[in-house]
């Protein structure tokens, strides 16, 4: 019984927590955010209307995704790099302290969410599953484990965070990456909406290998 009881509260302070984490910037800066006005609609709507803009293009064949008709795009959306280029990002006066807040409440819902792409949602893009792909290269090895995914997936493969939008949904920063094997490009970008369309208003931890 007392057990139960410790659970229950414990649990009540971990649901409180987050409650408290998502409205923060509410009652922070004085404006009332919906968390939930950020749909999956807006993710796909935002890849749908951009150009894939890379640091480099200079890559030849299967390694430039430029040169693909059509992309694949592991399932389960990568956060990690997003989280080290933003900090950088932020260091510059595009987005306000209310966006900042509302982009770290959008990652905290992500968290609870366990957010995957779909397929068939997004222009020139085939998903594969995440799960499988890190399989191949955990029972392979790194190296002959690429040789086993282009067996399966014939082509290398793309990495996308979701977009993190700003309160009005005018700005956004997100980060690419496109893996083929030893050789590799990505980035992250700020992006500021002009009408229908998505330009890139800074560019931040390119990397090529």
């Amino acid at each position: 019984m007392y057990k139960d009881s410790i659970y229950k509260i414990a649990e009540g302070a971990k649901i409180c927590l987050l409650l408290f984490l998502t409205v923060l910037p509410s009652f922070i800066y004085g404006q009332t955010v919906r968390i939930d006005s950020v749909t999956d609609r807006d993710y796909y709507d935002f890849f749908n209307s951009t150009e894939n803009p890379y640091p480099v293009s200079s890559m030849i064949g299967q390694c430039n995704p430029d040169s693909l008709k059509t992309c694949n795009l592991l399932s389960t959306p990568e956060y990690g790099v997003l989280q080290e280029d933003t900090s950088e990002i932020f260091k510059d006066t595009i987005f306000s302290k209310a966006d900042r807040a509302y982009m770290y409440s959008q990652c905290v819902k992500l968290k609870q969410r366990h957010f995957e792409w779909k397929n068939g949602l997004l222009k020139g893009i085939i998903v594969i599953n995440g799960d499988r792909v890190r399989k191949v290269f955990d029972s392979a090895g790194a190296d002959s484990g690429w040789t086993v995914y282009y067996r399966i997936f014939r082509q290398g493969y793309n990495k996308f965070s979701v977009p993190l939008f700003s309160v009005d949904k005018t700005k956004c920063i997100v980060y690419r990456g496109f893996e083929c094997g030893h050789t590799g490009i990505g980035n992250t970008n700020a992006f500021i909406k002009k009408g229908n369309k998505w330009m890139i208003a800074k560019s931040c931890g390119p990397w090529v290998h």
